[in-house]
């Protein structure tokens, strides 16, 4: 990776105070949900694991992308979800980055709520049906965060977390449903 490809990531103090302010204001926060409308994604993956019960985790993400000219949007984000999430070059890109936010507590706390006040009710995009599928999913997997999940319960979770994008919008899964169920059942 070259110097240039560095530099992007780096945002300077007078940048990062320019994005703290502007992402406590109401139309920003607005123009951020427009924003992911166009950009942005939730989904669920299934990660390969050997060491738990189901042979697969459930890993719950948000992401946004962007050229490198507008990476200070992405910026926005992290700064919006108190410095939480990660910036970076996409994989295969040299000029596209992405923000993205991980974990169930932190989709919960932060990400839920942005999508409820200033996506979902202007949204073409997202459907009340996948986007209260998710929020279910975000609520399961913390309901057993410290426990076993019982298998049925985890093929429930895993049959919607396909339900989300059923068009085939985006990116295609590596695997069918029925492979997976195939290789959970296995």
């Amino acid at each position: 990776m070259n110097n240039k490809h560095l530099q992007k990531n780096v945002t300077t103090v007078d940048q990062q105070e320019r994005i703290d302010t502007l992402v406590q204001a109401e139309n920003y926060k607005f123009w951020l949900g427009g924003f992911v409308e166009g950009e942005g994604s939730l989904v669920v993956s299934l990660v390969k694991n050997s060491k738990v019960t189901h042979k697969f985790v459930l890993q719950p993400e948000f992401s946004v992308a962007q050229h490198e000219n507008g990476i200070n949007i992405l910026h926005s984000f992290k700064s919006l979800f108190n410095g939480l999430g990660s910036v970076h070059r996409k994989s295969g890109s040299d000029k596209v980055w992405v923000y993205s936010i991980k974990g169930t507590q932190n989709i919960k706390n932060f990400v839920i709520p942005f999508f409820e006040k200033y996506i979902i009710l202007y949204t073409c995009k997202y459907s009340p049906e996948a986007f209260n599928s998710f929020c279910d999913i975000i609520e399961e997997l913390l309901a057993n965060k410290n426990k076993t999940m019982d298998k049925q319960n985890f093929l429930k979770l895993v049959k919607l977390s396909y339900s989300l994008n059923p068009d085939g919008k985006g990116k295609q899964r590596k695997r069918t449903l029925q492979q997976m169920l195939d290789i959970i059942n296995g």
